[in-house]
C-alpha cells in the first residue's frame, strides 16, 4: 500500500511539472494585450489599404516595480533579509566609487542619499547614484550590471509584464523603457528582455574617454522628465521614418509621482481610431488627478516562480516517499 501511494505521488508530481497550464496565471494580461492590439488594428483598418507601412507603433514602460519586482539600484528585501542586492551596493563593494570605499561605504552612501531624498528632493538624489561612480570605466559597470541581470535580477521579472511586453513586440509594437534608475545599470537588462539597448533610457551621464563623469544628460528621467523623454523619442522616431506616423498605444508604470505624468500624457491622447491604454501595476490608491485614466492591476508572479514550484514539488514528493518509508523505521522530527 505504501508503495502504491509513493507511485501515485510520483505520477502526480510528474504531471504537474510537465503541464504549465496547471499553474494559475494572472488574469489581466490577455484583456490588456487584446485592447492594445485591437486599437492597433483599428488604426490600420481606418487608414485603408497598404496601411501597415504607414505607421510606427510604440509603447512605453517604467522598469523598477513595473517589469522588475523590486528595484535594480536599491535591491529588495523580505522580512529583513536580502532577496537580491542592488547594483548600487554591488558597485560600491566592487570598488567603483571614488567617494565611498568598499568597506563601510554602502552604509555611508545610503545615509547621504536618504538625506538628499528627504531634505532636498529626489531630483538631486536619483542622479547621485550614477554620479558617485564618476571616473569608473563604463565597461566595468556594464559588465557588473550584465552579470547581475543575467544571474539574478531577470529571475524577478513580473511574469505578466514579460508576457505583455513580448506580445506587443510580436504584434508590431516597439517597446521602450524609461527608468529613473541609472542608464548604466538598466541598459544591461536589454539582452534579458530581447530588446536593443537603444530602447532603454535611464538617468544618463556624459561619458568621456570611456569613463563616467558627473555631468547629466537632460532630461533627467524622473516624473515630468519621463514625459519629456517620451516626447523626444517620438520626435526622433518620426525623423527616422519621415513617411510614417508615430503612434503611442500604451504606457505601463507602478507609481503616481514617478510614472503618473508620462502615463497621463499617453492616456489622454486622441488616436486616429480606438483609445490608448495606460496600465498602473500595484499602484495603490489613485490620486484625484489620475482617476479613471489608468487600468489598475495587481501582479506578484515572477519569472523564477516556475522553477521554484518545480523544486517544491520535487521536495514534497521526496518528503512523502521518506515519510511513507519512515513509518516502518524512524520519522525525522
Amino acid at each position: 500500500m505504501k508503495y502504491r501511494i509513493i507511485i501515485c505521488l510520483s505520477i502526480i508530481v510528474s504531471m504537474l511539472l510537465l503541464c504549465p497550464s496547471t499553474r494559475a496565471e494572472e488574469t489581466h494580461t490577455e484583456s490588456i494585450i487584446s485592447e492594445i492590439m485591437n486599437t492597433r488594428q483599428a488604426i490600420l483598418a481606418n487608414a485603408g489599404e497598404s496601411s501597415s507601412n504607414k505607421f510606427v507603433f510604440l509603447a512605453f514602460w517604467d522598469f523598477d516595480g513595473t517589469i522588475l519586482k523590486g528595484d535594480c539600484s536599491d535591491g529588495m528585501k523580505s522580512d529583513g533579509k536580502w532577496l537580491y542586492k542592488g547594483l548600487t551596493q554591488l558597485a560600491i563593494e566592487s570598488g567603483y566609487s571614488e567617494i565611498y570605499p568598499p568597506k563601510g561605504g554602502v552604509e555611508r552612501f545610503w545615509k547621504d542619499y536618504r538625506h538628499m531624498e528627504h531634505n532636498i528632493g529626489k531630483w538631486l538624489a536619483y542622479p547621485f547614484i550614477p554620479q558617485m561612480l564618476r571616473g569608473t570605466q563604463l565597461s566595468d559597470i556594464h559588465k557588473l550590471s550584465g552579470k547581475h541581470f543575467n544571474n539574478v535580477l531577470s529571475n524577478y521579472y513580473f511574469s505578466s509584464s514579460i508576457r505583455m511586453l513580448k506580445a506587443l513586440e510580436d504584434g508590431g509594437v516597439k517597446c521602450h523603457i524609461i527608468s529613473a534608475s541609472a542608464d548604466v545599470f538598466v541598459d544591461a537588462a536589454a539582452p534579458t528582455l530581447g530588446l536593443n539597448t537603444e530602447r532603454f533610457h535611464g538617468i544618463e551621464l556624459r561619458i568621456r574617454d570611456g569613463r563616467l563623469t558627473e555631468e547629466l544628460v537632460y532630461p533627467v528621467t524622473w516624473s515630468d522628465g519621463k514625459t519629456e523623454k517620451l516626447i523626444s523619442i517620438v520626435e526622433e522616431t518620426a525623423q527616422r521614418h519621415p513617411n510614417k506616423q508615430v503612434i503611442v498605444l500604451a504606457a505601463f508604470g507602478n507609481g503616481y509621482s514617478n510614472d503618473g505624468p508620462f502615463m497621463k500624457y499617453v492616456a489622454t491622447q486622441t488616436l486616429p481610431a480606438g483609445k490608448p491604454v495606460a496600465v498602473m501595476i500595484n499602484g495603490g490608491d489613485t490620486p484625484t488627478a489620475y482617476r479613471e485614466l489608468f487600468i489598475q492591476v495587481q501582479q506578484s508572479e515572477i519569472q523564477s516562480a516556475s522553477a521554484a514550484e518545480s523544486k517544491n514539488l520535487k521536495k514534497e514528493s521526496s518528503n512523502s516517499e521518506q515519510g511513507a518509508e519512515g513509518d516502518a523505521v524512524n520519522r525525522a522530527p
